[in-house]
């Protein structure tokens, strides 16, 4: 998603009268994003995303809503073959993958008092356990999806749950997840009548739970994960099993620079991602931002061999980044990504195994 709705601190909710609810704040934004790949096979492509989000405060609560919208990708472009290296297209999609306006979020969150908060609703799970300072932000920051989010993690898409933070002091949380395994872009229909069907044949729970640490330099958080829903095993024999695994987030900011490290492990049997280690790094110069990642995802060594001429391997992801501000609302970035063995090879002739992706990416926010 674009914007962090559950990154919130109790510093942003204001103890207002009791009125606080008749005007919402609001945020918003558009981005579109031109990529082209030196593979001739791969169609240029041109995506457009837009986001609103409307937060209604109380005294020691508020109320959010995110709606967003997507066009629809282009067949046999940059986003619909090489899934890996645009993580703002396609987010808000029908069951025939046309673009179309969504409601992602609607939550509510109670603050107990400052240390016990409680978020419950159409959630993003992931806002809460994976956020990075410099590698989350699809909009304004590194575009691929491994330096978005932790791919090991099987986050549920905008699912419904229940998130409870406790603020244990000197910098350090505990946060705790207890969501539906399948989100909204998790079920066959992509609807809502699936969404709320919770109990379904073969769906599950999503839990997960961390600790983080943080202080003006420092950002640190690990975790376990489950996805109890049934999983077939990638080996093809019988039975099914669950998901589950657990990650690691480390970043360091100290004056115009900052790192970021991601790790993670899932269940190889039924997760074709088997390990993720991913690392970033970040540069600010007045009106400038600059970015640089590496990724590496190990295929799982129960993934099965489909043809002799395609054998699974291991995914490698590289990305640099300029972002300029044009002023406080506008940026313009410029962006180039190497891709090697996308979806761990499965990538059929003509398709190179090697790709190199370019492309230029406006964003607005008010």
């Amino acid at each position: 998603m674009k914007y962090s709705v559950g990154g919130f601190s109790l510093g942003m909710i204001a103890l207002t009268s009791g009125n606080a609810w008749a005007m919402p704040l609001v945020e918003a934004g558009i981005t579109t994003t031109y990529q082209t790949t030196n593979d001739a096979q791969v169609r240029e492509e041109i995506t457009f995303s837009g986001d609103l989000v409307l937060r209604w405060q109380g005294e020691m609560s508020e109320f959010y809503s995110y709606i967003e919208a997507n066009n629809s990708p282009r067949q046999m472009g940059v986003s619909s073959v090489l899934p890996e290296v645009n993580a703002d297209a396609g987010s808000a999609l029908d069951d025939e993958r046309r673009g179309r306006v969504q409601l992602s979020e609607l939550g509510y969150r109670h603050f107990f008092n400052p240390q016990q908060t409680l978020s419950i609703g159409l959630l993003d799970v992931t806002a809460y356990f994976d956020q990075s300072r410099i590698a989350s932000d699809e909009n304004a920051q590194f575009l691929a999806v491994p330096f978005v989010q932790n791919p090991t993690i099987e986050f549920p898409d905008y699912s419904l749950g229940a998130v409870y933070e406790h603020q244990l002091g000197d910098g350090l949380a505990l946060r705790t997840a207890l969501a539906s395994s399948n989100g909204l872009a998790d079920n066959p229909n992509l609807s809502y009548a699936q969404l709320v069907n919770v109990g379904e044949e073969h769906k599950g729970v999503f839990a997960i739970a961390a600790i983080t640490k943080s202080n003006s330099h420092w950002l640190m958080r690990t975790g376990l994960w489950l996805n109890s829903a049934d999983h077939s095993r990638l080996d093809q024999s019988a039975g099914e099993q669950r998901n589950y695994g657990g990650y690691g987030l480390l970043g360091y900011k100290t004056g115009q620079h900052a790192v970021n490290l991601r790790v993670g492990r899932a269940n190889d049997t039924v997760s074709p991602i088997a390990g993720f280690v991913g690392v970033s790094y970040q540069y600010v110069y007045p009106s400038w931002v600059f970015g640089s990642g590496a990724a590496l995802m190990q295929v799982s060594s129960h993934m099965p061999v489909e043809a002799a001429v395609i054998e699974p391997a291991d995914t490698r992801h590289y990305e640099i980044y300029a972002r300029y501000e044009v002023n406080p609302s506008l940026f313009v970035t410029t962006d180039a990504q190497y891709l090697v063995n996308s979806r761990f090879n499965q990538l059929a002739a003509p398709y190179h195994p090697h790709q190199t992706i370019f492309g230029v990416r406006l964003t607005y926010l008010h």
